[in-house]
């Protein structure tokens, strides 16, 4: 039962291991999907293995609660990669190396073509549009000459866990210090590879104005070509 909950969003952490530089949007797109999908696995697992104690491995083979967990992972993974989306773009806009002329049309199309990559099982508790459409949202309320305020940056992943994990209302009120604290060090990390990661000076994003109207034709994005 748990490889099975895990198995779809391991292709999206096969790059953990690697530590190739930042130097174009491919290598970026890949930073940032399997970035979210670690931060995402890992901070529900861990919390739901820390709350449940010995009973953890008979939860999950429990048909309900492993449903309960797939759901849970869905939302809180696309909360991640909206996060990290809007996190990376902010950051190369804010270091000064390139100024971005259609910056949320460039911010929506990257998410867009990370989606393109999520398996599609993952969107059996989401539908790809309604993804989208959440996206929107936090682009209209994204302001990208703000002052970086990490915390709230990873606001979104951050309700999403304490919101979805499948655990007692009341045991989510008494942990909500602890669980927030635990993935705002996880994103840290992320952050701070990030940082190491990428060549400001060299890379270089663009919206492409050719391409349709993706927020309402999302999958035409898989005409684009990929590496």
């Amino acid at each position: 039962m748990f490889p099975g909950i895990l198995k779809p969003l391991l292709p999206l952490i096969k790059f953990l291991g690697r530590q190739n530089r930042i130097e174009e949007i491919e290598s970026l797109s890949s930073f940032v999907s399997s970035r979210s999908s670690y931060v995402a696995q890992v901070s529900l697992y861990g919390y739901l293995k820390a709350r449940a104690g010995t009973r953890y491995v008979s939860l999950i083979k429990d048909p309900l609660f492993a449903s309960s967990m797939k759901t849970a992972r869905d939302h809180i993974f696309f909360a991640c990669l909206m996060d990290l989306t809007l996190h990376v773009l902010k950051t190369i806009h804010d270091r000064g190396k390139q100024d971005f002329e259609n910056v949320d049309t460039l911010a929506r199309q990257f998410f867009i073509r990370n989606l393109v990559k999520v398996p599609e099982e993952v969107f059996e508790s989401l539908q790809r549009k309604q993804v989208i459409l959440e996206f929107e949202k936090r682009l209209s309320r994204n302001n990208w000459s703000g002052t970086d305020d990490s915390h709230e940056s990873f606001s979104g992943s951050r309700s999403a866990l304490l919101e979805w994990a499948p655990v007692v209302e009341e045991f989510k009120i008494q942990d909500e210090e602890i669980v927030s604290n635990s993935i705002r060090f996880k994103w840290l990390r992320v952050c701070q590879e990030f940082e190491k990661l990428t060549d400001f000076a060299k890379i270089r994003l663009e919206a492409d104005p050719d391409l349709p109207d993706q927020e309402k034709k999302p999958r035409k994005v898989h005409k684009s070509p990929e590496n």
